[in-house]
């Protein structure tokens, strides 16, 4: 299946299982909890997201992320970077506990509630 234009690899698209969605959402992450960088979560799913951002990720490397929800609170999501992209940000797969996994479905559905107005 050839990639749709505007997608980095079909590889990437293929892997995709869940539904994505677009939030706007600020974040800190890094190696270690304290998430030192900054970046922009471009694209959202049960699985995954995207973090924009210009600060260098590694390949495989574990990282934390630290976003705010609209509950005005904290969230940290744990991950490994599935692939960078060089200046642009990186793609990271979560390995997350069932009550992040819960809190992550609940951010979701808030989301695909605001798209639909």
């Amino acid at each position: 299946m050839a990639a749709p234009a505007g997608n980095v690899s079909g590889e990437m698209q293929q892997g995709r299982r869940a539904r994505r969605l677009r939030p706007p959402m600020h974040c800190y992450w890094g190696p270690a909890e304290n998430c030192p960088r900054n970046g922009r979560i471009t694209s959202l799913s049960a699985d995954g997201c995207f973090i924009k951002s210009k600060a260098v990720a590694a390949d495989g490397q574990e990282l934390f992320v630290k976003c705010w929800l609209p509950s005005e609170r904290w969230l940290m999501l744990r991950g490994r970077v599935a692939y960078h992209l060089p200046k642009i940000g990186f793609g990271l797969t979560f390995e997350l506990t069932e009550t992040q996994r819960e809190m992550v479905s609940m951010l979701l559905e808030f989301y695909g509630e605001e798209e639909k107005d």
